[in-house]
């Protein structure tokens, strides 16, 4: 056994725990308490008087003391009360959320994102564990280190905007040690003298944020990022991170024949091409994004169909760009390759992550991972897991490895094109490699017209789709059932809404 699986296996066999930490939460209530004669003080009525604003306003009113006084009796250790959001903010583990959402008062139990590096401790660790990053936790990663599974052999091409200080972060030292960084190359003009050192923005730091997330560990803080420990990595430069051009596509397409040209089959890119280029004359038009238009999508078509590669790359950041419409970028639009979006840790989409476009016959983006901060962070994580699947099967096609990827997804029998198949997950990936069968989440079809009940004992909330068709969603929402049971109404635009459930998925068809 080598040493650095000695000591990944060290830290994390058998000790991965995730249901004893209180992460901070918002509690909101369902009713505000009116009844105080004057919430605020006579200054604040006179400012709103002196600015034209509405001086009597109904957020001014928050929750019944009373009843905050019940949680903190309880034993729940409030932070904040909130007026205006009618909440208040307290720490919960996974056993407390389920506590309070049984308090009568209690409308909806909200997760409150606090700034985090790619170093999350989200994750508890016991006194020989390790912390997993909050998307290894999404995508259950422990069931992977539990069998050794580190990428070992596979050769992973990162094509990015830059790698400044990668050879210095701590969190990558293993691959300079074991010499697992085979080959970089800089394709943009003029190159870097030095490929690690130079910084002209701090764009440069990114494609070194994008290894972290496939292949990161920081075995003094116990920290793993990545999933692809001990695979080799070829870094390919190809984007100025002072301007936006199409240039850039062109170092791109050379680059993945760079990479081909060393028989290398596992490619992220944590980069696309949509609209805001320096020169908007060069920006893409919503409709070009089929697939097949751009020069880049027609690379990254051949190099899967007839070069045998595998790319993943992320779904992109536009999906509250109105203008351009919120779908994915390109590459991100090709059929063939693996495109990633950012879903919350409730499995909705993150509001900037990309989705699909309706006029195509494939679905896009074909899975999501947690990512606070881009899709560019989301790619490298389903990375790492292909590395894990290579090293098993170093043989498998592009088609094989989606199809398995998709299969393990939360989604897998009801596709979107808000988050794709959903979030992979390792240990129905697992499934499948030791031929144990993976077994999806039933899926069960249900008629109604103008509302439906469903019951269940699920006491966390629910995530539904609004669909306009069996695929294209108009919206999402994060619901609590309220006494075991479940209303759900129909809106005029919907045509179908698909409610996730721990042990099912229910679509309901709504008839006219």
């Amino acid at each position: 056994m080598n040493s650095l699986k000695g000591r990944i296996l060290f830290f994390l066999l058998f000790t991965i725990s995730v249901s004893h930490a209180q992460e901070k939460y918002w509690v909101f209530f369902k009713e505000r308490d009116f009844f105080k004669s004057q919430p605020v003080s006579l200054k604040t009525y006179q400012n709103r008087r002196n600015i034209n604003l509405e001086i009597f306003q109904k957020s001014d009113f928050g929750p019944s003391q009373k009843q905050v006084q019940e949680l903190s009796d309880a034993g729940f250790r409030i932070q904040n009360v909130s007026r205006w959001f009618n909440a208040v903010s307290v720490y919960l583990t996974d056993n407390e959320k389920i506590k309070v959402q049984s308090f009568p008062f209690v409308k909806e139990i909200r997760k409150i994102n606090n700034y985090q590096n790619l170093a999350s401790n989200k994750i508890p660790r016991n006194e020989d564990g390790l912390y997993l990053s909050y998307p290894l936790h999404q995508i259950n990663a422990g069931a992977f280190i539990e069998k050794g599974w580190l990428g070992e052999g596979v050769d992973i091409g990162v094509i990015d905007g830059g790698f400044f200080g990668a050879n210095e972060d701590k969190n990558l030292q293993h691959l300079f040690e074991n010499k697992q960084i085979k080959e970089t190359k800089d394709f943009f003009s003029p190159p870097k003298i030095d490929f690690y050192g130079e910084k002209k923005s701090e764009g440069e730091i990114h494609g070194t944020m994008v290894t972290t997330a496939i292949a990161g560990f920081n075995p003094l803080k116990k920290q793993l990022f990545g999933l692809g420990l001990k695979s080799n990595f070829y870094f390919a430069r190809t984007e100025s991170s002072q301007k936006e051009a199409r240039v850039e596509e062109d170092n791109w397409i050379a680059a993945i024949e760079w990479l081909d040209s060393l028989g290398v089959r596992l490619a992220n890119s944590s980069l696309g091409y949509a609209t805001g280029f320096t020169n908007p004359a060069e920006s893409y038009k919503p409709e070009q994004m089929d697939g097949k238009t751009s020069l880049i999508g027609q690379g990254a078509r051949m190099a899967v169909n007839e070069k045998g590669m595998i790319l993943v790359v992320s779904a992109g950041n536009e999906g509250e760009n109105k203008a351009w419409g919120g779908i994915v970028s390109t590459p991100g639009d090709v059929e063939e390759v693996i495109s990633v979006g950012a879903n919350d840790d409730n499995g909705l989409k993150m509001a900037y992550s990309s989705k699909g476009v309706e006029n195509v016959n494939f679905i896009k983006p074909d899975l999501t991972v947690y990512s606070e901060f881009g899709t560019s962070l989301a790619a490298p994580i389903v990375t790492g897991i292909v590395a894990l699947m290579l090293e098993k099967n170093p043989n498998l096609k592009s088609s094989e490895v989606k199809g398995i990827l998709k299969l393990s997804g939360s989604l897998s029998s009801s596709p979107n094109n808000f988050v794709g198949y959903g979030f992979p997950d390792s240990k129905k990936i697992i499934e499948h490699f030791e031929r144990k069968g993976v077994i999806s989440k039933k899926t069960e079809t249900r008629k109604a017209k103008k509302n439906i009940i469903i019951k269940t004992t699920q006491n966390e909330g629910i995530v539904i789709f609004h669909k306009r068709d069996a695929r294209n969603v108009i919206s999402q929402e994060f619901v609590q059932p309220i006494n075991g049971r479940l209303e759900i109404k129909k809106n005029e635009s919907v045509r179908q809404s698909t409610v996730i459930l721990k042990d099912q998925i229910i679509e309901i068809l709504w008839r006219n």
